[in-house]
């Protein structure tokens, strides 16, 4: 039954939110698509992208796993997927993660 809400509501989000981010011209990280800061932390990397795997297979949404990692990470999809994940409890690191990835 929460699995249901949690995609239901993720779903509607996608609706409202996901046109906007995935259309955001103004974003110079959106025609990159790439982390800066990848080379140098690829295993900070790899916890982060874990996130959006998981994410993705909880709700089985098509694109899903692109709006999680769209501006590296540095959005509200990763912050939701962090929720969805139960990972709310590590966002500090995760935080730090993100921006060490976008430096």
């Amino acid at each position: 039954m929460y699995r249901l809400a949690m995609k239901t509501w993720l779903a509607i989000m996608i609706v409202l939110f996901g046109t906007s981010l995935l259309f955001d011209i103004t974003s110079a990280s959106l025609t990159d698509g790439t982390c800066r800061g990848r080379m140098g932390n690829r295993e900070i990397y790899k916890k982060v992208d874990r996130v959006c795997e998981d994410c993705a297979n909880i709700f089985r949404l098509p694109g899903l796993e692109g709006l999680c990692r769209d501006r590296c990470f540095y959005n509200e999809w990763f912050l939701l997927c962090l929720k969805a994940a139960n990972r709310e409890d590590e966002i500090e690191n995760f935080r730090v993660w993100v921006s060490i990835l976008n430096a």
